[in-house]
């Protein structure tokens, strides 16, 4: 089945139909597709600003991580370069315990102060010398023992090759009272003097979890998370929801230092950044509901406010398509009935206006039209068929006329007359032509044969007092003309021109075209119309040639068929026009 016939059989037959169609397939269709395209586009570039607004986010924190951990070596490096605490940490011998004490916790405040400001009270410092001392700036969460902290990994991994490293998830040794954060974040270096020796063991820790809260917050749309290489969690900052397993195994198997994704799982946006240092994952979860949640909303709005417009437009597209098919379907009913009622239908115009009321009367005017056409087409075959009766009428019998002639033709040839043979050969031509009743339009040349035959006759009559001039061009041989026509006007001008006259008589047979049309003139130089008509008053039987020509023309050409007669000061004039019509072979030849 073809896409034209499937076309067809889905199409609505009725207008109604059509126009809600066309309505749904050229407005409804292209807003809806429009409308969800628009707002996929929206929510492409919301989720961007939203992606970049995270990233910015992401960015920072990525460079506060940064920036604390150079604070932290910073530390380190100051500690290490204080004068009071290299001579207490070599030479605890000239301190006793209490004054070791108070001066490194003097200079360890000092530092903490000029570096970390407000936020000393999260950085904890461990120092070991080599003497079996261990100070400490905090309050621990076990009693301290120099041997165990000795054998920890991160003073057991400390060497000349490595002589400090990052810790990211060492667990918390901080009394709760001071700090609840499972792990901290920690640099552990070997202090070395200007010579390069090692005199001291030093452990600074952060609490990074309270370090970020001060300015990361988890809220319903960003929910932040520290993830480590291993696909760990190591924070969740505030937030209490947990991480789905597809999520954390992102991590291990991506090499990116930054970027996002979807994850269908949790239906949200993933944002991360790196801090290879720690090798730690900065993680940003929005979930999609949130993240389009106006969207959505706007969404729904949008939508409901476009049915409830689209329900409203086609409940007046409807109306209005019912208003103007309704007469239509009235026109169709009485189109179908006008026939059965011989086209005398018209319908009221009081019900309608407008355009409608315009189609009505065009309607009832047509119907007029109608009427008044068929009856003219009655008449003009009423005409017709006249014609024709008067045409049997003047044949009289042509084949019994036709079989006498051919009698006395023979019986003439039998006696030797020479005359009477030619006589009854040109009539039999012209009643011959005239059996053929159904050839209404013959060549110019054979009508001027029909005329010659005819003049044959009676210039055997009038004993050569009749002389007949030509003027036409032979391109007009196989011009059609009426047949018959040229003959009668021959007739009317001997009889009622040529014949009162006591001398000679002349006819002058004139055919031309101008503007498409053929015109043939009968002039002659006879009695004229005056003195035919004063002869003619006392005749009991009218002619009939000329009018029986007159409506022949009309019936075959309507306005282009005319017959006009011309009195002149000697004779008469005939004029008939006729359109010019040349025969198809003739213009192929």
């Amino acid at each position: 089945m073809g896409m034209k016939t499937i076309y067809y059989k889905m199409k609505p037959q009725r207008l109604k139909g059509q126009l809600f169609l066309s309505m749904l397939v050229l407005i409804i269709c292209p807003l809806i597709v429009l409308s969800v395209y628009l707002f996929n586009e929206f929510e492409v570039a919301l989720q961007d600003k939203i992606v970049a607004q995270s990233s910015k986010g992401l960015d920072q924190v990525q460079q506060s991580t940064e920036d604390l951990m150079s604070l932290v070596y910073k530390t380190l490096v100051m500690v290490q370069n204080d004068s009071v605490t290299y001579d207490v940490l070599t030479m605890p011998e000239n301190y006793n315990v209490l004054e070791r004490i108070d001066l490194l916790e003097q200079v360890l405040k000092n530092i903490d102060n000029s570096i970390f400001l407000f936020n000393s009270q999260m950085v904890y410092y461990t120092l070991l010398d080599f003497h079996g001392n261990v100070y400490t700036s905090f309050q621990p969460e076990e009693m301290l023992d120099y041997n165990k902290l000795r054998s920890e990994n991160w003073a057991q991994q400390l060497s000349a090759e490595r002589p400090y490293m990052w810790i990211a998830n060492d667990p918390n040794y901080v009394s709760r009272n001071i700090s609840g954060s499972k792990h901290l974040l920690t640099l552990s270096s070997t202090m070395r003097d200007t010579s390069n020796r090692p005199f001291s063991l030093a452990r600074i820790s952060i609490d990074y979890d309270s370090w970020f809260r001060t300015f990361v917050r988890s809220d319903e749309e960003h929910q932040y998370y520290i993830i480590d290489k291993a696909g760990t969690l190591v924070s969740s900052f505030n937030s209490e929801l947990v991480l789905e397993p597809d999520v954390l195994s992102f991590f291990p198997t991506t090499s990116e230092k930054g970027g996002f994704y979807f994850d269908q799982g949790t239906d949200s946006l993933i944002n991360y950044r790196s801090i290879p240092q720690l090798e730690w994952y900065f993680v940003d979860v929005i979930p999609r509901k949130v993240l389009f949640h106006e969207v959505y909303v706007l969404k729904i709005r949008f939508f409901s406010i476009f049915i409830a417009f689209i329900a409203l437009f086609i409940g007046i597209n409807m109306f209005i398509s019912y208003k103007f098919t309704k007469p239509l379907t009235v026109l169709e009913k009485k189109m179908s009935s006008i026939v059965k009622q011989n086209l005398k239908l018209t319908i009221p115009e009081r019900n309608y206006s407008g355009e409608i009321l315009q189609l009505i009367r065009s309607f009832n005017q047509m119907s007029t039209d109608m009427n008044t056409m068929v009856k003219l087409l009655k008449d003009e075959q009423k005409q017709r068929e006249l014609v024709h009766f008067q045409m049997l009428l003047s044949q009289i019998n042509p084949h019994f006329l036709l079989n006498t002639l051919n009698t006395i033709k023979w019986l003439a040839i039998r006696k030797g007359d020479k005359d009477i043979p030619d006589i009854c050969v040109s009539l039999g031509n012209i009643l011959e032509t005239s059996l053929h009743a159904e050839a209404e339009l013959i060549f110019l040349k054979d009508e001027i044969k029909l005329v010659e035959d005819y003049l044959l006759i009676h210039e055997l009559r009038y004993n050569d007092g009749l002389d007949v001039e030509y003027e036409y061009s032979s391109v007009m041989d196989y011009t059609l003309v009426p047949k018959l026509s040229i003959q009668p006007l021959i007739e009317n001008a001997i009889i009622h021109g040529i014949a009162p006259l006591k001398g000679q008589g002349t006819i002058r047979i004139r055919i031309f075209t101008r503007d498409k049309l053929l015109f043939i003139e009968i002039e002659d130089d006879g009695v004229g119309i005056a003195e035919q008509s004063v002869k003619q008053r006392g005749r009991s039987r009218k002619g009939i040639g000329l009018q029986n020509l007159k409506d022949r023309l009309h019936i075959l050409f309507k306005e282009d068929g005319k017959l006009e007669v011309i009195p002149l000061e000697q004779g008469t004039l005939v004029r008939m026009q006729l359109p010019y019509l040349l025969s198809r072979p003739y213009e192929r030849s």
